[in-house]
């Protein structure tokens, strides 16, 4: 059987017969050097060339417009990012709420439950302040969440990192009933967000497991832990709006003294109380 024939190979190049190409005056000033690749550095550790200080700043100079180009566009990236994940967790009828929007009772003065020093305008206010936390808690339909998304929407006008998560979809999100990658983003968000909005607390089926879930949110978001997620130092504490129909009573009897006492201890509470404000305030059939 006849063997396929082969394609002549192509006659090597002997190494001493390759030469660089000069680089421009500023980059040598020696012949080409036979058997090395045409870099600058090349020619420096054979001695063959030397940089100009001029030359050296204007590489310096593009190498650093190069890194700042880079880390502005990782930056703008980032920010996408987490602008997609603000309009994916926000529910349609809060995408727009706004402090202008509030109805009175939406802004009651608060009260610090630490030091029981109080605040008038307790929503509006609270971003602008230095308390970790707020909690508002009233009825069901009274505004509650409504008020929540508009300080969301206020804190990413300010460029914050914001996210939110109702209390028995994020607790299915940790315990992998969403998937991997949603119970990853979980964790990720509750340790590098600077807001975070946590709605409908006691709204869950509440065991063991919810409740140590809850434990290690306080610890993670409350702790004197200051990374900011991106190997830097963080700048700002991570701050959480709390909604919940439920009093401090309930919410102890719920959760017990430890945990409920560890959420609540840098928090203003803002009663939203009054008439209700959704679509079903009166039977609608």
């Amino acid at each position: 059987m006849s063997q396929p024939s082969r394609r002549p190979s192509r006659p090597g190049i002997p190494v001493s017969r390759i030469e660089t190409t000069r680089l421009g005056a500023s980059m040598t000033n020696g012949a080409p050097i036979p058997g090395r690749p045409p870099t600058s550095l090349a020619d420096v550790l054979r001695g063959k060339a030397q940089l100009d200080p001029d030359e050296i700043a204007r590489i310096d100079a593009l190498y650093a417009e190069s890194d700042r180009a880079s880390h502005e566009s990782a930056l703008a990236r980032r920010e996408a990012g987490r602008a997609r994940l603000w309009h994916r967790r926000v529910p349609q009828k809060y995408r727009t709420a706004t402090y202008d929007q509030f109805k009175p009772q939406q802004d009651p003065t608060g009260k610090h439950l630490a030091t029981r020093t109080e605040t008038a305008n307790a929503v509006t206010t609270w971003l602008g302040g230095t308390r970790q936390g707020l909690l508002l808690k009233g009825p069901s339909r009274h505004g509650k969440s409504f008020a929540a998304y508009a300080i969301g929407h206020a804190a990413r006008a300010r460029g914050l990192y914001v996210t939110t998560w109702s209390v028995p979809v994020l607790n299915r999100a940790l315990r992998g009933d969403l998937g991997e990658k949603e119970g990853a983003a979980a964790w990720a968000e509750i340790l590098d967000a600077d807001l975070f909005i946590l709605d409908e607390l006691g709204q869950e089926n509440i065991t063991n497991w919810t409740k140590e879930q809850l434990h290690l949110f306080a610890e993670l978001r409350l702790s004197s832990q200051d990374g900011d997620g991106d190997g830097g130092k963080r700048t700002i504490p991570r701050r959480n709006v709390i909604t919940t129909n439920y009093g401090y009573s309930e919410l102890v009897g719920m959760y017990g003294d430890p945990i409920i006492e560890r959420l609540l201890e840098d928090a203003t509470v803002a009663l939203i109380e009054g008439q209700k404000l959704s679509a079903f305030a009166t039977d609608p059939f």
